[in-house]
């Protein structure tokens, strides 16, 4: 990598990191937008970074019906609606329920599933198994602002529960989420 593309880099990813403190600070709704733009809660791309094309949907800007729809429910009622009932990782005794059993990624990565189907479906059985987790997470934090259990160090299983919290985030609004995530990175 030249000189040159190592600065153009460096400013690209310093565009990308203000944008997104920029989106952390904002309220829900509003967007990084220029005059004019609609605000959205997606957050456009500013100079120096090219529009892009396409934009992420919210997580409850749609709701699905027909084909979709059923596809849907049938994830609910199988492996994704009902895998905590009879994996013991997933289990109560989880660590990401405050328990002493597994603490690395497997609560992460069922509410990485989980969470937006339940928020799609708005099925009440989904959000309340959802939220049990969310709520432990979020009302567990550490002094340090590690979230997570603290019998696990380790920053990976961190980095999917951020991708969760920030779909809860997009579709609920919950205020302890911002917070959490800015002691979180500091």
């Amino acid at each position: 990598m030249s000189l040159a593309s190592r600065r153009e880099f460096i400013k690209i990813i310093s565009a990308a990191v203000v944008s997104a403190g920029n989106f952390a600070s904002g309220a829900r709704g509003s967007t990084t937008a220029g005059e004019g733009e609609p605000k959205t809660g997606i957050v456009f791309n500013r100079k120096p970074l090219r529009p892009n094309s396409f934009y992420p949907l919210p997580l409850t800007s749609i709701r699905p019906q027909g084909w979709l729809l059923k596809q849907l429910e049938i994830q609910a009622a199988g492996l994704s609606g009902h895998l905590d009932e009879f994996w013991p990782d997933l289990g109560p005794e989880s660590g990401w329920l405050g328990g002493a059993g597994e603490s690395w990624e497997r609560g992460p990565y069922f509410l990485d599933g989980l969470v937006p189907l339940a928020f799609t479906l708005q099925d009440k059985r989904l959000l309340a198994k959802a939220g049990k987790w969310l709520n432990w997470t979020l009302d567990h934090e550490q002094p340090s602002g590690m979230m997570g259990p603290p019998g696990n160090d380790d920053w990976w299983p961190r980095m999917v529960m951020l991708k969760v919290l920030t779909q809860y985030h997009e579709a609920t609004a919950d205020p302890r989420v911002m917070p959490l995530l800015s002691r979180y990175f500091s």
